[in-house]
């Protein structure tokens, strides 16, 4: 893998490479909306030094092939995350109204009964941790792993494939976020059914406890300016997870008994942590199955 690596500097490399891409309608097309939406975001950025910054920094890293060959097929990513952080910003006039009951109507109407609800009647210190590790520590670091792990030991396109259906899913599951907004189960405990709106701050949920065992406000001050505040449905905790268990078992089967031992560990936690209903992490797990089966060959 490493001897592989592009150890060029030369723009003309990359400008060749552009050049012989076969352009049809469609990727243009796709190309173009990707753009599109990167550019919608940046002009929104309030800071002039970022929208200056961003897509210079992008455009060099694009054209120099020692860094082309990790930012191009890093761009859904990069498009999720500047999405996901850059929505804070959104005019109020331009957000829909944010739904408090939805969720919890539709699972009691589908599933028979609040599954959320049940789980977080019990709580216990040991339970805690064991949701945190999957929650607040291994989703965070698990898809550098499965991305070093393609890497170093498949093919140089599995990795590619990685990016583009990682990031897809993630940049799908914030769109859905940011235009269908809904409290997650702890705005209920809290709040009950009083309407919510944007001004308001975010909770770490079950999270608060493990600040509380580690005597730090950790999750407390993150959770509480997260830039999707009520971002519940759908679950990209459940996602992530799911694209994971996916990926390794297809390209490493001897652990996918394990990574789906992970991933219904983090469905339990999502749901014990207050942070998702059973319909948000079932929609998470959806999400990363359709992406997956449409961008795998």
């Amino acid at each position: 893998s490493v001897t592989s690596l592009e150890t060029s500097f030369d723009p003309n490399v990359t400008i060749a490479k552009f050049k012989a891409q076969k352009w049809t309608p469609l990727k243009i097309a796709f190309v173009a909306c990707n753009i599109l939406l990167a550019a919608f975001w940046v002009v929104l950025i309030p800071s002039t030094f970022l929208k200056i910054l961003i897509p210079t920094a992008y455009i060099t890293a694009v054209l120099l092939p020692i860094t082309s060959q990790f930012f191009v097929p890093a761009s859904p990513i990069f498009l999720w995350l500047i999405t996901y952080f850059t929505s804070r910003v959104l005019p109020a006039e331009w957000r829909p109204r944010i739904s408090v009951t939805l969720l919890a109507t539709l699972e009691s109407v589908l599933f028979g009964a609040n599954i959320s609800d049940i789980l977080t009647r019990f709580t216990h210190p040991i339970l805690d941790i064991i949701a945190w590790l999957p929650y607040g520590v291994v989703h965070f670091v698990g898809p550098f792993v499965v991305a070093i792990f393609i890497w170093l030991f498949r093919q140089s396109a599995a990795l590619k494939y990685w990016a583009f259906a990682f990031g897809y899913m993630n940049l799908l599951g914030v769109i859905i976020q940011i235009l269908l907004p809904c409290a997650p189960p702890w705005y209920e405990i809290i709040y009950g059914s009083i309407p919510a709106n944007y001004g308001m701050l975010g909770s770490p949920g079950g999270l608060a406890r493990i600040d509380k065992i580690f005597g730090t406000k950790t999750y407390t001050g993150t959770f509480s300016t997260s830039p999707i505040i009520f971002g519940a449905f759908p679950s990209l905790h459940a996602g992530c997870s799911t694209m994971e268990a996916l990926f390794i078992g297809h390209f490493f089967p001897k652990f996918t008994f394990a990574a789906w031992i992970y991933v219904g560990t983090l469905w339990w936690a999502t749901m014990y942590l207050t942070h998702h209903y059973l319909i948000d992490v079932v929609a998470g797990a959806c999400l990363s199955v359709i992406v997956f089966f449409l961008t795998m060959p």
